[in-house]
């Protein structure tokens, strides 16, 4: 498995829709749609391997990472333009802790030429599009529907496995198309 986090492959979205395709439509939904099928297109081409470990939950508006969510809901319907840092926190000896902001370095991922490609190939195919059509297209897959009464009930914490998506996609492999 990479050792990356759905907010590294996030930002890496957004360095990459800003800096190299300069658009302008980047909202935290169609970040989540974006994020979710560079992680099937991941889970396609490695066998099954997903690209972070991160959970996907499915929620009323389709699938969602909850930490990303959190880190770019502010923005709301309006366009993300630059990545956001991150911090870790370590404990001291003496029993507090220190925090260390990371600005998020596109090179990381840049530089791992297959998976900079698998991110590129989803982003290029869908940034045009409307977020909810995106959101359309999510409602529409079987991974979803089948847990649609229950999302629309309000129940929670209702995840996507890496399995169920693997198996989905691999039998409906052109999810770029349509």
């Amino acid at each position: 498995m990479n050792n990356y986090t759905a907010m590294e492959i996030a930002n890496y979205i957004v360095w990459y829709v800003n800096h190299v395709l300069r658009k302008r439509n980047l909202t935290p939904l169609k970040l989540q749609k974006l994020l979710y099928y560079v992680q099937v297109n991941h889970l396609i081409h490695n066998q099954g391997q997903p690209l972070f470990s991160d959970s996907i939950q499915k929620w009323q508006y389709g699938p969602v990472v909850p930490n990303v969510y959190f880190e770019f809901k502010d923005n709301g319907i309006g366009h993300i333009s630059e990545p956001k840092s991150t911090f870790s926190y370590q404990m001291n000896p003496d029993g507090g802790f220190s925090f260390e902001f990371e600005t998020f370095d596109e090179s990381r991922i840049h530089n791992d030429l297959a998976i900079q490609n698998i991110i590129t190939n989803v982003v290029d195919h869908l940034i045009d599009r409307d977020p909810f059509q995106l959101v359309n297209k999510t409602h529409m897959e079987h991974v979803w529907l089948k847990d649609q009464s229950r999302i629309l009930m309000g129940e929670k914490n209702i995840e996507y496995t890496n399995q169920e998506l693997y198996n989905y996609f691999l039998v409906h492999s052109d999810f770029l198309r349509t």
